[in-house]
């Protein structure tokens, strides 16, 4: 599975891989597998970058709308 909204999101809102594997406390190999589709991200990841672009946008995203095509 790859994350394609999830990328478009991170990029409008000017974030880095390395800001959201900050955020999550990974490496940015370990997000960038992630973001990839490698490796799975877990529901407390999701949350967390829920709230972060949510944050950074003005408005409220849904995890759906950032994991689930």
């Amino acid at each position: 599975m790859s994350y394609r909204k999830l990328k478009g999101y991170r990029i409008m809102t000017g974030t880095s891989q390395l800001d959201l594997a900050d955020i999550l406390g990974i490496s940015l190999t370990a997000y960038s597998h992630k973001e990839t589709g490698r490796i799975k991200f877990n529901s407390a990841q999701m949350q967390k970058i829920r709230d972060y672009l949510s944050e950074k946008l003005g408005k409220p995203l849904t995890i759906d709308e950032l994991f689930f095509e």
